[in-house]
């Protein structure tokens, strides 16, 4: 079986400039087709801004005439202690994924999209509750309860911890950079800069984000797997696009360091074929290590999928095509890794590669039903969406056909619908399975509209196939033997010709460069936003001494995360 993936630009060149003009990418088929989803857009969007508490963000599901039930071991101890006597008067707003940030940046999406005020309206009111219960340290909890507006006046002093992961910190500093974007209001900026500060002060000297920020002398006197470097539900990851997006809005070269940081500590520790994947987290010689009792020194397939996402859009913001060329093998890892079409397991054992899945006892199960409950064993985890945009299918195979001497996905060339998207904290689940989690129809369950409606936003104006230049043949192109379980695949997999190489810091593939640029410019394109980004020309060095270097990619504007 051999993988051959297309390249993605048709009949671009480093001499073209792009401008407002050029049509969006059509994802939804039809203008029918078009209009049914803007249509179930708006529906998921009108329910969602009813649903807002009063005084700002979202809340968890919960029964008619019950309080929101909490998740996290600080605050289920204060209701444990507060409720009995009648002091548990806070409301409970849900930060983590989907959550309050991310509904706040659809419905920013969606004004965007249709003009309707009251979208932008919902969006301010939970920015404006972000401002108002902001840590002291900058950053924000995974849940927060709040009374009249504020943070409850014991949170701060009793519990106060800062969490990175589930795109709680960094979720919220974009939606705060969002508004400030959209809407002008300094408190917006000054909110989102102290975030920012936290980043930056919470990155390790790898370049890569702990699970939890923690002051220096916690992290020395009483150190824990929270502080790993860590990948597990998105805390690197979400930390560099937050930084790409600072650095975008803000101007700010600083920024734009750091998520190169971070992405160079990517580039480091993915693992070698045939498992070019990620772990979970890594010790300090960016070795897989354990976490929870649960959460094995593995391969995940969910967090390498945040990673490939991640240098992506580290690439397409930077113009440097060594990010695209990184995740050439963890895409075939991933193509030969599902335990059947559409589906992966979440961990993979080092070694074999075989599933890995851990019971209640905190001992290995051989299938996910006899899994630990509560937990993500199984999913599509996005990967389908990602293969899509590269062009290619969930068995890592390329399917294109050639248009103006390039070879296009055909999803592109018939317009079909992309595999559906998921963000942060949206597992999905396999094919044939009975939808579970946020799949599940729930009219009145805030954080499956808000994964609803990123999902359609996501088919209306998809992400540009960033990277796919890279995935093309002769640089990769390999022989699988017949598929097998993922125990088997180990040593299964053969290179015929050249394997990719390691990338090389500076090297640029060209047709890869023309690609960014003319990806950046379809998605301002769909976002109706001004174009105009262009490679320079070869320009001579100021030291005089006739060298010759090629200018990086520029664009007045990074490309929308």
């Amino acid at each position: 079986m051999l993988l051959v993936v297309a390249a993605v630009a048709a009949g671009v060149s480093s001499s073209t400039m792009c401008s407002a003009h050029e049509p969006a990418p059509a994802t939804v088929g039809t203008s029918d087709g078009r209009e049914r989803a803007t249509r179930e857009l708006e529906a998921a969007l009108d329910r969602l801004v009813t649903l807002e508490r009063a005084g700002g963000g979202w809340a968890a599901a919960s029964a008619a005439g019950t309080r929101p039930q909490p998740s996290t071991a600080p605050l289920k101890l204060a209701e444990r202690l507060a409720a009995p006597f009648g002091l548990a008067r806070w409301d409970l707003v849900v930060l983590r994924s989907p959550g309050t940030p991310a509904a706040g940046l659809v419905l920013l999406d969606g004004y965007r999209l249709t003009g309707r005020a009251a979208y932008l309206a919902a969006a301010a009111r939970a920015g404006d509750l972000l401002v108002a219960i902001q840590l002291p340290s900058g950053g924000w909890f995974s849940e927060v309860p709040v009374e009249g507006g504020a943070l409850a006046p014991w949170f701060a002093t009793t519990v106060g911890r800062t969490t990175l992961d589930d795109d709680v910190t960094p979720g919220a500093t974009r939606l705060l950079l969002a508004l400030w974007e959209t809407t002008g209001e300094t408190r917006y900026r000054a909110a989102a800069e102290r975030a920012l500060a936290l980043l930056l002060r919470a990155q390790l000297p790898s370049g890569a984000f702990p699970l939890k920020w923690h002051p220096h002398w916690q992290r020395v006197l009483w150190p824990t797997s929270e502080d790993l470097a860590t990948l597990n539900d998105g805390a690197t990851t979400q930390a560099l696009t937050t930084l790409l997006a600072g650095s975008r809005t803000l101007g700010r070269a600083d920024l734009l360091a750091a998520a190169r940081r971070a992405g160079e500590w990517l580039v480091q520790v993915r693992g070698a074929l045939p498992q070019a994947g990620w772990a979970q987290q890594y010790d300090g010689a960016d070795r897989p290590a354990p976490a929870r009792r649960f959460e094995p020194a593995a391969l995940a397939s969910w967090e390498s999928r945040y990673a490939i996402d991640a240098l992506v859009t580290l690439a397409a913001a930077t113009g440097d095509a060594r990010y695209c060329a990184a995740i050439v093998d963890a895409i075939h890892w991933l193509a030969h890794s599902a335990i059947r079409r559409g589906c992966w397991a979440r961990f993979y054992a080092l070694g074999t590669n075989a599933p890995l899945y851990v019971g209640p006892d905190d001992r290995p199960v051989d299938t996910p039903g006899a899994a630990r409950p509560g937990y993500d064993w199984t999913g599509d985890y996005g990967i389908p969406a990602l293969f899509a945009r590269l062009g290619i299918d969930a068995e890592g195979e390329g399917h294109g056909r050639e248009v103006g001497g390039l070879s296009v996905p055909v999803v592109l060339v018939h317009h079909r619908p992309l595999p559906t998207d998921r963000i942060p904290g949206d597992a999905g689940h396999c094919p044939g399975a009975h939808p579970q989690g946020y799949d599940r129809y729930a009219p009145d369950d805030p954080r499956a509209l808000v994964t609803h409606a990123a999902a359609l936003l996501a088919a209306l104006h998809p992400e540009p196939p960033v990277c796919a230049a890279a995935l093309r043949a002769p640089t990769m192109e390999r022989t699988v033997t017949t598929r097998q379980t993922p125990a088997a695949i180990h040593g299964n997999v053969y290179f015929k010709g050249k394997a990719s190489e390691p990338p090389r810091r500076g090297s640029v593939d060209a047709s890869a460069e023309r690609l960014l640029k003319s990806s950046i410019c379809g998605r301002r394109a769909a976002l109706q936003t001004r174009c105009a980004a262009r490679v320079g020309s070869p320009q001579r060095l100021p030291d005089g001494r006739g060298r010759r270097r090629r200018s990086r990619l520029r664009s007045d504007r990074v490309a929308a995360l």
